[in-house]
């Protein structure tokens, strides 16, 4: 009987470890420590993995998936924008909390959208970006946006939103500001109804103000 006890426990030693019992890492060949490679978990989505010790101690594949451990894959950076033969700009983020995109414009410039904010206008890029003018210039607010007021160098008032990421517009007129949020304005109107407020559209009349570079 204790013959048979001690060669079940060489057997049972002998079996090689679960890897959940070695707290989420695997064994397999050789490796060169900080090598990485690709993995799979949870079905179709991937991750990569580390080596760990030369002797092949593996990292946990890192995946973003259910099922995965808790480790985030960060995503492929977005393709470079291209119109009319252009390169655009990089975005300094993928995108921002008003779902800012890069799209060209009719005429084949780059352009910023958002539907939240411009329904499907592709609003043109790299405008001048004004002047901050207080007295003369004034910000403005609707419902969910906040509009900064700035003096361009035509003399006219405008407005700006590029305190959000991404949309490099510069200062746009305050009546053209008026018109692309009062077409776009379908999602903010429906979330506007839906919190039990009634719907009140952009009303920026047109101002002067003098230019100080």
């Amino acid at each position: 009987m204790s013959r048979l006890l001690f060669v079940l426990l060489i057997g049972a030693c002998a079996k090689p470890m679960d890897p959940a019992a070695m707290g989420g890492v695997t064994r397999t060949g050789g490796c060169a420590v900080g090598e990485s490679q690709s993995c799979t978990c949870g079905g179709t989505s991937s991750g990569a993995r580390t080596c760990v010790t030369p002797d092949g101690l593996w990292s946990a594949c890192g995946c973003a998936s259910e099922g995965g451990v808790s480790v985030a894959i960060p995503p492929e950076p977005p393709a470079p924008q291209v119109c009319g033969g252009v390169a655009c700009k990089a975005y300094p983020q993928e995108d921002s909390e008003v779902g800012a995109k890069g799209c060209c414009t009719a005429q084949g410039t780059c352009g910023s959208s958002s539907k939240f904010l411009f329904g499907a206008a592709c609003v043109e890029r790299g405008g001048s970006v004004g002047v901050p003018a207080p007295a003369e210039c004034p910000s403005e607010s609707i419902d969910f946006v906040d509009l900064e007021g700035c003096c361009r160098p035509d003399g006219s008032c405008g407005l700006t939103i590029d305190a959000v990421p991404n949309f490099d517009l510069g200062c746009l007129e305050r009546t053209a500001m008026q018109k692309l949020l009062n077409d776009g304005a379908a999602d903010r109107n429906l979330l506007t109804t839906l919190s039990l407020r009634a719907v009140r559209p952009a009303s920026f009349a047109a101002m002067a103000c003098t230019w100080r570079p």
